[in-house]
């Protein structure tokens, strides 16, 4: 089967496609719920139920079944000029050998541990500007991936939607860190973004964040998930109690 452009039919395909990696499928879920099938900025495809699609300024997110067939998708990706996807690792791996191109990976995580207690002191909803210059300080990814109009106008929509939730720590009266429930499906949701100001770091703000938003999701009756981004930072959600479960591919091309 090849890939097809999501119709209003045929979201129930995709949506069941989204459940075969929750961390992208709830991404490219809470994406077509926030901006519908009319944007001409974020697209959605699939392949019958066994592969969901999401293309935005040149990302490809992908959730797909174990027997994935990477050859539609390789061509799909060249012909849209897609300049990285992200995927779970094996299928990440299989695009590779195909496409060529840089491959990271680290893990998708689960929470398996306790219910955790809400507090976390200076810990309030964030703005946008504060929170995208901490994002900006934190870390190179966010300095050469992020573009302040595309990400602010894509979170504002989902906020204003109420699909997903954006908070701030500040210490002192400044901002210091950040985090986010960045999206969810039916039984899950998932932390992304959090971030540290260097001149904040090691005082265990990222940890008393993390909790807080395992807090809040537990409060809705659903999992916490995440991606750990790097296998060292997997070490930190260990101790708060995430479990791998998995790993994910960046594939840059």
């Amino acid at each position: 089967m090849e890939l097809c452009s999501v119709t209003p039919e045929t979201v129930p395909a995709f949506t069941r496609a989204c459940a075969h990696e929750h961390v992208f499928g709830s991404k490219a879920l809470t994406a077509l719920r926030a901006h519908g099938l009319e944007s001409a900025a974020h697209r959605y495809f699939h392949r019958g139920d066994a592969a969901a699609l999401y293309l935005t300024q040149g990302v490809l997110v992908i959730s797909a079944a174990g027997d994935f067939n990477p050859a539609p998708i390789a061509a799909f990706s060249h012909r849209e000029q897609v300049h990285e996807i992200d995927l779970a690792l094996p299928h990440a791996q299989a695009l590779r050998r195909m496409l060529g191109g840089k491959l990271e990976s680290s893990f998708f995580m689960v929470y398996t541990g306790p219910p955790q207690p809400p507090a976390c002191p200076g810990l309030h909803p964030g703005d946008l500007s504060a929170v995208f210059d901490i994002l900006q300080q934190s870390h190179e990814y966010y300095r050469t991936h992020l573009d302040f109009s595309a990400w602010s106008a894509d979170l504002d929509r989902k906020l204003s939607l109420g699909l997903m939730e954006l908070w701030q720590l500040d210490v002192d009266g400044m901002p210091a860190a950040t985090g986010s429930i960045i999206s969810e499906d039916d039984t899950c949701a998932v932390i992304g973004a959090v971030a540290v100001v260097p001149a904040y770091r090691r005082r265990g703000y990222a940890t008393a964040l993390s909790r807080a938003l395992v807090h809040r999701i537990q409060q809705r009756g659903k999992t916490p998930r995440l991606i750990s981004g790097y296998d060292a930072v997997a070490a930190l959600y260990r101790q708060i109690g995430f479990t791998p479960c998995g790993r994910w591919g960046e594939l840059y091309l």
